[in-house]
């Protein structure tokens, strides 16, 4: 990396969010060739409010931004005051991506090398457990005229690297900076250290706050390259800002291969129910849409489900988190394959089709044929209509019998066993039922040929498969603890 253009930045900005919040303040420092060329600092106005613990914070007042020149006014003097130099901050995830974004705001794709003296001042001193500023402040006696200022903080960054070189030499500041800019960003609470061995395995891994609140729960079938690639994505991605800030300890649970990490992480996602899960986060209904038949014409009853069993499933045509998402998927069938809204339920009807007078609402604008006035011929429609869920409903069971898969770690030495039938887990001493996202985790694992290695058909067993006793296996539960 080339260090001969240098430029220290610090922002102030409304909040944590690089999508919602703004900057209100902005500090850079260019240093060229060792020697300080040029200086920059001014109030931004955020067009937007802002909060009175940043105003305690900083002691900048929303007054004073009311005339201050807004970001568009100085994004020129910003880009060219950073242009051709190494981008230095203190948590440079926040503060580079921060300015990126606002740069995307106008169109302006901003890319810089960067590097954060967070991480250098963990690298040259591992053994002092605390790196944030004011820490460094008082470790070096560096002076701060304005602290928590854009200028002022900038400013201390400088003298910090200025006294770094001095203590370690240039040659060997160079390979600290070489040696994290190879590594992805971590956030700034978080070590920058993993257990090799055991990080490399599948497995489920939680991200916590400081009171050990699940923000983030997800699976990899590499557990420390999944964990580093959540602080190594686009800066500008406000979840991931998120966790970065607010993950205090990371938990790593080893599975013996995918489909156990699979199916560990969503049973987790709904028992912990995590801030940033979004698909799998605990529902509270269930909603089946199951055939039934009026006058010959097949109907859909949408109906709120609590658990359905085994045998069932082969006779639900859709199954929704929540009567709204059914019924919106019902209105798309409906419109894609001319089905009438009065048999899909989406339309109140008449015990009797023959005592319809007139068709469905849709059916005078022209997109239902008839079917609600027996005018539609009802193998014509009951074909229409069977060919419209086949995608939607549950794939029928492609084994003759119940199955055993297993699964094996060899570098953990560890073994998981599952037995499975009708798409559904069988466990002693718990009720089978069928579960949407077990299903659909299987459906899609038994789906490649590789895994059917592992697949035994237990023949003989039939409905007595919840009796096979299932093997347990030991899975660790390994915390890393952060400062």
């Amino acid at each position: 990396m080339d260090l001969s253009k240098i430029s220290f930045v610090d922002l102030e900005t409304t909040g944590a969010s690089p999508n919602s919040d703004r900057i209100i303040e902005i500090g850079i420092l260019r240093v060229e060739n060792g020697k300080l060329v040029k200086t920059y600092q001014t109030l931004i106005n955020p067009e937007t409010h802002l909060p009175p613990f940043i105003e305690n914070m900083t002691g900048i007042h929303a007054q004073e931004l009311e005339n201050a020149p807004t970001f568009s006014q100085i994004k020129e003097d910003v880009e060219n005051l950073l242009k051709d130099s190494v981008f230095v901050a203190h948590n440079v995830r926040f503060d580079y991506g921060f300015l990126k974004n606002e740069f995307k705001r106008f169109g302006i794709l901003f890319r810089s090398k960067h590097f954060c003296t967070v991480k250098l001042s963990r690298t040259l001193y591992p053994r002092r457990r605390r790196h944030n500023l004011d820490s460094i402040i008082d470790r070096f006696k560096i002076e701060c005229e304005a602290r928590h200022r854009a200028y002022g903080d900038a400013e201390v960054l400088w003298k910090f690297y200025q006294l770094l070189e001095k203590l370690h030499g240039p040659q060997r500041l160079l390979e600290a900076i070489k040696h994290i800019s190879k590594r992805p960003s971590l956030p700034l609470n978080l070590r920058n250290s993993l257990n090799t061995k055991l990080a490399s395995c599948p497995g489920v891994y939680i991200f916590l706050d400081k009171n050990d609140t699940p923000l983030y729960i997800g699976k990899s079938i590499n557990l420390k390259n999944r964990v580093l690639s959540h602080f190594s994505r686009d800066l500008t991605s406000t979840q991931e800002s998120k966790i970065g800030q607010f993950t205090q300890r990371i938990e790593l649970i080893p599975t013996a291969g995918e489909l156990s990490a699979l199916i560990k992480e969503s049973g987790l996602i709904k028992r912990l129910s995590p801030l940033y899960n979004r698909t799998l986060r605990v529902k509270h209904e269930l909603a089946v849409a199951r055939k039934s038949e009026k006058d010959g014409y097949p109907t859909i009853n949408l109906e709120r489900a609590k658990k359905i069993s085994p045998s069932e499933s082969q006779d639900i045509l859709a199954t929704f988190r929540s009567i709204k998402q059914g019924k919106d998927f019902l209105h798309l069938l409906a419109r894609d394959n001319n089905l009438c809204h009065k048999l899909l339920s989406l339309e109140k009807t008449s015990a009797s089709l023959e005592n319809t007078k007139s068709g469905c609402f849709q059916y005078r604008l022209g997109n239902c044929f008839g079917a609600c006035i027996k005018k539609e011929d009802p193998l014509r429609y009951s074909m229409r209509f069977a060919q419209s869920f086949t995608t939607s409903k549950v794939k029928p069971w492609p084994f003759p019998g119940p199955i055993a898969i297993e699964e094996k770690h060899p570098e953990v030495d560890m073994t998981a066993n599952f037995i499975v039938d009708k798409w559904c887990l069988i466990q002693e001493d718990s009720e089978t039922i069928f579960d949407l996202d077990v299903y659909k985790i299987l459906k899609r694992w038994l789906s490649n040929p590789k895994n059917l290695k592992n697949v035994k058909v237990l023949n003989g067993y039939g409905n007595d498969a919840r009796f096979v006793k299932r093997q347990s296996s030991h899975v660790a539960d390994t915390s890393f603890v952060t400062d």
